[in-house]
C-alpha cells in the first residue's frame, strides 16, 4: 500500500525542531516524534508500506493520519508535490514576528515608549521592508503581526501586505490606532483574501484624546471599533491605566462590550519615551494603587456578567472559553523545574523593530539593554535566530533568573512567580534576569489572598445567575 501526504501539508523542520508538519491552511506546525516522523516520511507515494511488515503501533499511526487527512491512499503515479518534499530551516523555530515597519506615528500619544510622534526609531524604505520579508520566509517564519508607530500611514502598507502574502507568511495580526481603518481599507484586505485580527488602544471613556494627544482620536476609534464588528473582524483592546483615567474602566468595558471586542488588556504605563517626562510620570499608579483600582472594580465585572474577556493589572484574568479566571503573577514552579523558560511565549516569537532591531519582546524595544541586541543592519536573520543573544535571552529558565539578582535567589514567593515578567524586570532594572517589582508587591504585599476573598463570592454568585456548570476544577480558579 501506498500513501501521501495530503497536498495541504508539506514535510518541514528547523534546528533542533527537525520532524514537523507544514498546515498550509493555517500556516502551523504541527511536532512529531522521530521514529513516528521517519514513517511518515515513506508516505511519499513511492515507497509500498505492507501493513504485515509493520507493528501495530506503526498501523495505528498510519490509521490516525488518516483519519485526520493528513495522509491519503496514492493513486496510480502519484508523488509528493516539489513543494511538499521535506526542507529544513536551519534557524530555531519562531511561529511569529510582531514587526514595526514603521517607527512613525500620525498622533501624539503622551504615553509612547517607542517615542513615535518624533519617529525616533525611523521607517525602513520599501526596498528594506522586501529584504525583511525575504529573510523571514527564508527562516520559515510563517505569521505577522503588523505595527508601528502607526502601520496604516505607509502608503505602501497593501503592497507590503502582498509581499508576505507572495511569501506565504500570514498576516495574524495589524496593530492599529484606528484612525485609517475604513471600508475602503478593509475592501482592499478582503480582496487579498486576508482576514486578520485587530488590536486598538482605547484609554477610557473620556479619556482617550487626552492620552492620544489629538482632539477627535476617541471618536474615530469607536468609528473603526464599530465597523471591524460589523465586518466580523476579532477585536482586542488595550488600556493605559493612569491616575486620571482610574476610575473609567467599568464604563469603558460596558462601552467596548457594544462593539463585540474580544478582549480587553489594561495595565500601567512604562515610563520609557514620552512618559519619562517627569510631569506625566507623576500621574503614573504605582502597583498598589493599580491593585486598590483592580480590586474595587472585580466585584463590578462580575456584576455587569463579565462583559468581555479580561486581563486587569497585570493580576486578575478571565476568560469566557473556559469560564475560569486566574493570577498572572502566579505561576507554580517547583525546585526541580527551574530549568522551565522564564517567558514561554518567547520561544515562539520575537519582535523587530522598524530600526532593524531583534529583541525578544516589543517592550524592550527602548530599554538601556536595546544595544546588545542584535539588529538586521549588521547580521542577517538566519544568524540572529541561529546562535545570538537574542536566542539566550528568549530561552532564560528561572533558574538564570534566580541565579541573577539576589532578591529573587533569596525570596520565599520564586516557586510561585517564576521570576515574573522579563520585559518589566528589565524597564525598572536594566537587568535581563532582574526582578518584576510587579509580581513582587503583588505576592509580599498579600495581594493574592486579598483579591481572592474578593473575587470568590463575585464569581459564584455570577456563575450561578448565568446557571455556569459546576464542573470547573477548583483548582483553575486561581493557578
Amino acid at each position: 500500500m501506498r500513501y501521501v501526504l495530503n497536498n495541504r501539508y508539506r514535510f518541514r523542520g528547523w534546528y533542533k525542531l527537525p520532524a514537523c508538519i507544514l498546515d498550509t491552511t493555517t500556516m502551523n506546525i504541527r511536532v512529531f516524534d522521530i521514529p513516528d516522523y521517519k514513517l511518515l516520511l515513506k508516505c511519499d507515494g513511492a515507497h509500498d508500506l505492507n501493513p504485515e511488515e509493520l507493528s501495530q503501533n506503526e498501523q495505528d499511526f498510519l490509521n490516525a493520519l488518516l483519519e485526520n487527512n493528513i495522509i491519503c491512499k496514492a493513486a496510480s503515479g502519484q508523488l509528493l508535490e516539489d513543494h511538499q518534499i521535506y526542507h529544513t530551516y536551519p534557524v530555531r523555530y519562531r511561529k511569529e514576528v510582531h514587526w514595526s515597519i514603521t517607527g512613525a506615528c500620525n498622533l501624539k500619544c503622551r504615553h509612547c515608549f517607542m517615542s513615535a510622534p518624533q519617529a525616533k526609531h525611523g521607517s525602513p524604505s520599501h526596498d528594506e521592508i522586501i529584504q525583511i520579508a525575504d529573510q523571514l520566509a527564508e527562516c520559515g517564519v510563517f505569521h505577522a503581526g503588523i505595527t508601528g508607530g502607526e502601520p496604516l500611514i505607509r502608503k505602501d502598507f497593501l503592497d507590503i501586505m502582498d509581499a508576505l502574502i507572495e511569501r506565504e507568511i500570514r498576516i495574524s495580526t495589524i496593530y492599529t490606532n484606528g484612525w485609517l481603518v475604513d471600508e475602503t481599507f478593509l475592501d482592499e484586505l478582503e480582496a487579498r483574501k486576508i482576514h486578520p485580527s485587530f488590536q486598538l488602544s482605547y484609554d477610557g471613556k473620556g479619556w482617550h484624546d487626552y492620552l492620544r494627544g489629538i482632539p477627535g482620536c476617541e471618536t474615530r476609534t469607536d468609528k473603526a471599533l464599530k465597523l471591524l464588528q460589523e465586518r466580523g473582524y476579532e477585536v482586542s483592546v488595550s488600556m493605559c491605566l493612569h491616575k486620571k483615567n482610574a476610575s473609567s474602566i467599568r464604563e469603558s468595558v460596558r462601552h467596548l462590550a457594544q462593539y463585540g471586542v474580544n478582549y480587553l488588556k489594561v495595565g500601567t504605563i512604562m515610563e520609557l519615551g514620552e512618559w519619562a517626562n517627569p510631569e506625566l510620570r507623576s500621574l503614573s499608579l504605582s502597583t498598589d494603587e493599580a491593585l486598590e483600582i483592580a480590586a474595587a472594580y472585580i466585584p463590578e465585572y462580575f456584576e455587569d456578567n463579565a462583559p468581555i474577556d479580561i486581563m486587569l493589572c497585570t493580576a486578575f484574568q478571565y476568560e469566557h472559553d473556559t469560564e475560569t479566571w486566574s493570577f498572572y503573577g502566579v505561576r507554580e514552579i517547583k525546585k526541580t523545574q527551574e530549568d522551565a523558560l522564564a517567558c514561554p511565549s518567547l520561544k515562539d516569537s520575537f519582535y523587530l523593530g522598524a530600526d532593524g532591531v531583534v529583541s525578544p519582546c516589543m517592550g524592550m524595544a527602548d530599554c538601556d539593554l536595546a544595544s546588545s541586541f542584535p539588529s538586521l543592519k549588521n547580521t542577517p536573520l538566519r544568524e540572529i535566530l541561529s546562535d545570538s543573544d537574542y536566542v539566550k535571552y528568549s530561552y532564560a529558565t528561572v533558574k538564570e533568573v534566580r541565579d541573577g539578582n539576589s532578591d529573587c535567589r533569596n525570596c520565599g514567593y520564586l516557586d510561585r512567580c517564576a521570576g515574573g515578567c522579563r520585559n518589566t524586570a528589565i524597564v525598572n532594572g536594566n537587568n535581563y534576569y532582574g526582578v518584576d517589582p510587579e509580581v513582587c508587591v503583588f505576592h509580599k504585599h498579600g495581594w493574592e489572598k486579598r483579591l481572592q476573598t474578593i473575587i470568590e463570592p463575585a464569581y459564584e454568585a455570577y456563575r450561578k445567575r448565568n446557571h455556569i456548570a459546576d464542573s470547573i476544577p477548583e483548582s483553575n480558579h486561581n493557578s
